[in-house]
């Protein structure tokens, strides 16, 4: 399982907008997925996926930057590569195991969504359990992201609210937390 490695260390994955360097701030999964507020409000949602696990050789025998566990776990051998999107939903398989999701079936994916209501954006966050998702925003670019809140997995898809005040945009950052082994 993905999540009981130290994550420290930089790999190169496609995330379906090319090449990023995944741990070094540029990790994005769905870069400018534009948030669907079915009003006024526009903006942008981008995805942060931790650093990849720092394997030790006993962990990763094919060299492939998947833990062998997870791999035996989700594909019964190690066959499966990092880069490799299984089960067809945009995700690589790297993301899958760093998300905590399954790389067998396209309807498990991280992919929050947003609408507005009542004057709030309304996020909805699929979370997993072993995970946290912490939720960074702004209405310009130009200006620092803040730090809203940290969500906790349980396994259920929750509701986060942001008043949007005037603003006739906003952007958001997702980003994906997995606790260190102690």
């Amino acid at each position: 399982m993905c999540a009981a490695f130290a994550l420290t260390g930089h790999a190169a994955i496609d995330s379906g907008g090319g090449l990023a360097d995944l741990g070094g701030g540029t990790n994005h999964s769905s870069i400018g997925a534009p948030l669907a507020t079915g009003g006024s409000v526009a903006g942008l949602m981008e995805i942060l996926y931790p650093p990849a696990p720092a394997l030790e050789p006993a962990a990763d025998t094919d060299s492939d930057g998947l833990p062998d566990s997870w791999e035996d776990e989700n594909f019964g051998n190690l066959t499966a590569t990092a880069t490799a999107d299984s089960d067809g939903d945009g995700t690589t398989n790297l993301m899958e195991c760093l998300a905590g999701t399954d790389p067998g079936s396209a309807a498990s994916v991280f992919r929050p969504t947003s609408h507005a209501a009542e004057g709030n954006l309304v996020l909805s966050v699929p979370t997993v359990s072993g995970r946290s998702y912490r939720v960074w925003g702004t209405a310009n670019l130009k200006d620092p992201w803040t730090e809203h809140d940290t969500i906790s997995g349980d396994g259920s898809t929750v509701e986060w609210l942001y008043q949007l005040n005037q603003s006739s945009r906003y952007f958001l950052r997702i980003e994906i937390l997995i606790p260190q082994p102690k």
